[in-house]
């Protein structure tokens, strides 16, 4: 097969591999925030956050630069989207 394909194909695959990743962080964000504003023992708050934070490192150090970029992209969206408390509306 010409090289060309192979480069495509390689680029598909990262890709790929870049909305997995992000995807996957998006559900561990969502989950992690789920666990942090439903509990009210200070020490699953506390497992909950180091978990967040090992799991970080160990991607830094495991994983490709994209992927990370990916999992950063995903936990960052779900720390918007569902971590900002939203202000209540006011009624005129």
């Amino acid at each position: 097969m010409p090289h060309i394909v192979y480069e495509i194909i390689i680029l598909l695959s990262q890709v790929v591999r870049f909305l997995g990743i992000a995807v996957f962080g998006l559900a561990f964000g969502w989950l992690a925030l789920d666990l942090l504003k439903k509990t009210t023992f200070w020490q699953v708050q506390i497992a909950v956050f180091l978990g967040l934070a090992a799991l970080t490192v160990g991607l830094t150090i495991y994983i490709g630069f994209g992927a990370l970029g990916g999992y950063s992209a995903g936990l960052g969206a779900a720390i918007l989207i569902w971590g900002i408390p939203k202000k209540p509306k006011e009624d005129k």
